[in-house]
């Protein structure tokens, strides 16, 4: 293109272009025009370019028309994104008029803009996660956008974020939580505005929710069974659950799966803590739950109440008890057991053990609030329902007849006792009714009848019913009778005098048992019997022909050695 050399003006119009994007918000126009800087020209490309040239800088402006292409000159349109010129083949030098040496062209630069800004967008400062084709971020997001064009340079950036558009300046932080919506764009200098952009997001600012619950075996909401576990349940809002920790006490954090069991705890105290963490790393407070892991069962224990008595065996009565208890160290107890002889029963009092003679097995064990059970425990008693049986014995001397037992006051009196089971306690026995005494051998000492009453007693308390026995105690000995067959015929010395052919009679009656027999003695001889079948009695002998004093001692004694005695003296002779 050739220029005169007087200068050339040119002027630039510049069209207008604008679009609405739907389901956006609106944002501003932007003329298309052009740009001036540092003496550049910047023109919108699809502007028309009008020329004109002016000989002098303030002249009569004149429009420069092209009669070879009119069609493409008047306007004309810039076809070069970027630099264009307006040429001039050979430039003049305006002192001389004459072409500068060496040669070169005139150029007059224009550059053309057509193209928009393209601009970035940048999220930051929070983690980013991404499902089902949505896009969450967590807490700290911030975007920055950055825009660079190619020719006139960037006007401005404008972004909306959820509302109406706003020049960005520097980094936004967003605070929205919930689904987000960013649209953005620039326009550069000469009026060229970008498509705009738009970034679909969901901000997740809060931390999960967490619960537990309790599986399984738990006493007043806080103490539980060693077979009880804990299931934790986590929901979250928007990202959804990364992880769930938890930990017992003082330990290290461990990830969830279902369920959690109470393995390597002890028995007492213990705190279950637990948390969730999202896909965003939204991390939940700690909760926790205090609790008691009671894993001790009761301690079971018997107590014979009433008769007993141990020897090989614990002897128990009929009449004995067994008490059962318990203690729990927590849970407290739920239930005692008892099994007698293989029958189960809940414990509910003191017991009775069956009444039948012999041996008999009680089990019995507990169970606490939460299922712990003490382990068997077996206490063996021998029932002893049988009471002892005694007998009376009496010594000698004795004598029975007609039904009657005749004894004296020294026959000794023995009782005969037995138990085959738990053995003798005690035996006592009372005379007539007298008072009871504990027994050892006696005699009776009072003349006449006589109730014995007897008894004995187990070590279990089993007791005999009382037994009798009578008797008859005869301490009178025979009465001696003693007759002459004579008269006396005299008095000596106060003794009576026989003639010497004189014989004695001797008799001798008992009351009760009868006399036994009667024995003599003739001046401190040896006592013989009196009326022996082997022998002629003192009756029947002439035993008194010498003239002199006599003594005869009489003895009598009845069936039951009772023993009297008489001594005669007189004198044989002449009065």
């Amino acid at each position: 293109m050739k220029l005169l050399k007087s200068g050339l003006l040119l002027s630039l119009n510049l069209a207008f272009l604008s679009g609405l994007y739907a389901q956006e918000p609106s944002k501003p126009s932007y003329e298309n025009k052009v740009f001036i800087k540092d003496g550049k020209y910047y023109v919108q490309k699809s502007l028309p370019v009008y020329l004109s040239f002016s000989t002098s800088p303030n002249g009569e402006s004149h429009p420069l028309k092209s009669n070879q292409h009119a069609s493409d000159a008047n306007p004309m349109y810039l076809d070069t994104e970027g630099v264009n010129y307006i040429r001039s083949k050979w430039a003049v030098d305006p002192a001389t008029g004459k072409a500068v040496v060496p040669q070169r062209e005139v150029l007059m630069e224009m550059y053309a803009d057509g193209l928009s800004p393209i601009t970035r967008m940048t999220f930051s400062g929070a983690p980013r996660y991404r499902s089902g084709g949505i896009t969450y971020f967590g807490k700290g997001l911030s975007f920055s956008l950055s825009a660079r064009d190619g020719v006139s340079g960037v006007l401005e950036t404008q972004y909306a974020l959820n509302g109406a558009f706003t020049k960005y300046a520097n980094s936004v932080n967003i605070g929205k939580e919930g689904a987000n919506t960013l649209y953005y764009y620039s326009a550069d200098n000469v009026g060229n505005a970008e498509n705009t952009k738009s970034s679909d997001f969901t901000l997740d600012l809060t931390a999960p929710v967490s619960s537990h619950s309790i599986l399984g075996i738990v006493y007043n909401s806080t103490i539980l069974a060693p077979s009880t576990k804990f299931s934790l349940s986590t929901n979250d809002n928007l990202a959804g659950v990364r992880n769930v920790k938890y930990s017992f006490d003082a330990s290290n954090d461990r990830s969830y799966s279902p369920n959690i069991t109470m393995s390597g705890l002890s028995d007492g105290e213990h705190t279950l803590y637990y948390y969730g963490t999202d896909n965003v790393s939204n991390v939940a407070t700690k909760k926790s739950f205090k609790f008691y892991l009671d894993k001790i069962a009761p301690v079971v224990s018997s107590k014979v109440v009433g008769d007993q008595f141990k020897r090989n065996y614990l002897y128990v009565s009929s009449r004995t008890k067994i008490n059962l208890s318990a203690t729990d160290n927590k849970a407290g107890v739920k239930q005692i057991y008892q099994r007698i002889d293989g029958s189960k029963s809940n414990y509910t009092g003191d017991f009775s053990v069956p009444n039948v003679l012999g041996l008999h097995y009680i089990k019995y064990n507990a169970v606490d609030n939460v299922e712990n059970t003490a382990s068997n425990k077996t206490l063996t008693v021998y029932v002893d329902n049988k009471a002892p049986q005694t007998g009376i014995i009496y010594g000698s001397p004795q004598f029975f007849h007609r039904d009657t037992l005749f004894i004296t006051s020294q026959t000794a009196v023995k009782l005969r006792y037995s138990d085959a089971h738990s053995g003798i306690k005690s035996t006592s026995y009372k005379i007539d009714n007298g008072s009871s005494t504990p027994y050892s051998k006696f005699t009776i000492p009072g003349e006449g009848n006589h109730g014995i009453t007897f008894n004995s007693v187990d070590n279990v308390n089993n007791t005999e019913a009382d037994k009798s026995s009578r008797v008859f105690v005869d301490n009178t000995a025979p009465t001696i009778y003693i007759n002459f067959s004579i008269e006396p015929i005299g008095k000596k010395d106060g003794l009576n005098i026989y003639p010497n052919y004189v014989r004695m009679y001797v008799g001798a009656t008992d009351k009760h048992v009868g006399t036994e027999k009667v024995m003599y003695s003739i001046d401190d001889a040896p006592l013989a019997l009196y009326s022996s079948p082997r022998t002629l009695d003192i009756s029947e002998l002439d035993r008194f022909k010498t003239i002199k004093k006599y003594k005869v001692r009489i003895v009598s004694t009845d069936k039951l050695n009772n023993q009297s005695e008489k001594i005669v003296e007189f004198y044989v002779g002449e009065k």
